[in-house]
């Protein structure tokens, strides 16, 4: 039979009298579940004694001393999260909320407490600045490769990087110099230092993420540390590559987001009667900007996919272009499988999107978990008959099938695994670079949307098209070309009516919507489609292009 609560008086020092009941413990914290009252005389502290045993036999919550961190971590555990988005809100966590607020009781945070907070952030992102001068000192290891070491260079550079974590040079949370800081001042080749912090990844010793410094990994101290404005002894600030603090702030729409972290974590925490209201409502949230969205031109996406094929990346190529035509997700492109095209009937299923997080690599439903059927064009199903042909052609040399679930982009010849999207996002970038456009794979989604609008398509078609919902609202918002082609010929038209009837003339007609000018515009497309598929034999496929493109 469980035990009720019981409690006691105790007289204190100063005369007065305190109430302690205990009332077992916490199921989701494990902490004991007490109820204190302190009062003056003892008749008060009988009658309090009184109510608080009839609280905690109700099963109302004491008075709790949670923290965030303990919060956050419980919320973490239960919260409905896609992988991505867990590893976003975790890199948050752990880099902003948990140093400045995570030793901090529930109870005493209030929303003055989060306005400062989000002010500092909106200075700084580095919670160490306090507006003054100081130098950011950095912990970087010597890496010496021994040419008479039989190892390979990575190999040893993997052991030095391995030492000095084990040896406490490298404590977590701490971050490791860029490959190329490491090649310019060790001397060692960029490849093999990528290929050492692949391996130490692999083995969890560090967190390693596209467009970012390597993370030691491990729970980083929960207060904010002092260890960029001291060096340690025998430090070298020029070896180490020390650099005077500079401030960054912290855009309105990262704190958003960590805002967003905080709300769910606090909903969750009243819900659980751990307190009685949350402090979210009560926090102002900086002004946000409104991103105004980029879309590339058909020249400047042609470019890219030529400068894709000069590279020997042909099935780089296919991927921009059925990018481009179909505006799907990079993950979902990379998910593509063969079963998922219906050649013959000119449509793509598009029901799966494929990633690779903190080692974990799956095949999951898409971002809004909705599937799709997108057709396609005569010359794009014709270009994937070719590669499904190729493919077919090779393993039948060796008297082996392509397997009906084999993926489309990928490196293996049976199709088991497909291409990283990270590996994507970095392979493009370089081809985009070396055609000299700054254009991502995203930049392609916002490229089919204001091409779809500007000729003509609605917006319901449009939005369907990129798997967007509620109405084509969020197509409209970061999508569509703020100055589309439709925009530019209602321009020129008002300035063609204008002219003449302010001398004395008459007022020409609009040009319709399949004018020369919107041909011509689209031409590099469709000069890009010759070269990915060979012209004489499907000239019919490149004139439906052009007629559709009209």
């Amino acid at each position: 039979m469980a035990r009720g609560p019981s409690g006691h008086l105790e007289q204190l020092p100063s005369g007065g009298f305190r109430v302690d009941v205990y009332a077992g413990t916490d199921p989701l914290t494990g902490r004991r579940l007490r109820y204190r009252r302190t009062v003056k005389t003892e008749q008060q502290a009988r009658i309090v004694l009184g109510k608080l045993l009839e609280q905690a036999a109700a099963g109302a919550p004491p008075d709790s001393g949670v923290t965030v961190a303990e919060l956050l971590a419980r919320y973490m555990e239960v919260a409905e999260l896609e992988p991505s988005t867990r590893e976003t809100y975790d890199g948050y966590i752990r880099r902003t909320i948990l140093p400045a607020l995570g030793s901090m009781p529930l109870r005493k945070l209030r929303g003055p407490v989060l306005d400062t907070f989000y002010a500092r952030l909106c200075r700084c992102a580095d919670l160490t600045c306090t507006g003054r001068p100081f130098t950011e000192h950095r912990k970087s290891p010597a890496i010496s490769i021994d040419p008479d070491d039989g190892r390979p260079a990575w190999h040893q550079a993997a052991d030095a990087l391995r030492s000095a974590i084990a040896a406490g040079l490298l404590s977590a949370g701490d971050q490791l110099p860029s490959v190329r800081e490491l090649a310019a001042r060790e001397g060692v080749r960029a490849a093999a230092l990528q290929h050492a912090l692949a391996v130490l990844a692999d083995e969890g010793l560090i967190t390693v993420r596209q467009g970012r410094r390597a993370v030691v990994s491990g729970q980083p101290p929960r207060t904010i540390s002092q260890r960029k404005r001291r060096g340690e002894t025998g430090h070298d600030c020029e070896r180490a590559g020390c650099l005077p603090h500079q401030c960054r702030p912290m855009s309105a729409r990262t704190i958003r987001q960590i805002h967003s972290i905080l709300a769910g974590a606090f909903t969750a925490a009243v819900r659980w009667e751990w307190i009685d209201r949350s402090p979210i409502g009560s926090a102002r949230l900086p002004k946000a900007r409104p991103r105004s969205p980029a879309s590339p031109t058909p020249t400047a996406v042609a470019a890219v996919i030529a400068a894709a094929r000069e590279a020997q990346l042909d099935l780089l190529a296919v991927y921009l272009w059925l990018a481009a035509v179909t505006g799907a997700r990079r993950g979902e492109l990379c998910g593509l499988q063969w079963a998922d095209i219906d050649l013959d009937a000119g449509v793509i299923h598009i029901a799966h999107s494929y990633q690779a997080r903190g080692g974990q690599k799956l095949r999951k439903d898409t971002k809004t978990h909705q599937d799709r059927h997108l057709a396609i064009d005569e010359v794009t199903a014709t270009m994937l008959a070719e590669r499904r042909q190729r493919a077919q052609e090779m393993l039948a040399s060796v008297t082996v099938e392509l397997p009906v679930a084999a993926y489309v982009f990928t490196d293996d010849p049976l199709g088991r695994a497909p291409w990283n999207p990270d590996w994507v996002t970095h392979k493009v970038a370089e081809v985009a670079g070396r055609a000299d456009v700054s254009l991502n794979v995203k930049a392609l989604r916002h490229y089919t949307a204001s091409q779809l609008l500007a000729g003509g398509i609605d917006l319901r078609n449009t939005a369907a098209r990129l798997g967007h919902g509620g109405g084509g609202a969020t197509t409209l918002r970061h999508y569509a070309d703020p100055v589309s082609e439709v925009d530019r010929r209602a321009a020129a038209y008002l300035a063609q009516l204008t002219a003449p009837m302010a001398s004395g003339g008459t007022a020409p007609q609009p040009s319709p919507k399949g004018s020369p000018e919107r041909a011509d515009n689209q031409q590099p497309l469709l000069i890009a489609a010759s070269w990915l598929v060979n012209a004489h034999r499907h000239s019919r496929g490149l004139v439906c292009l052009r007629q559709n493109l009209r």
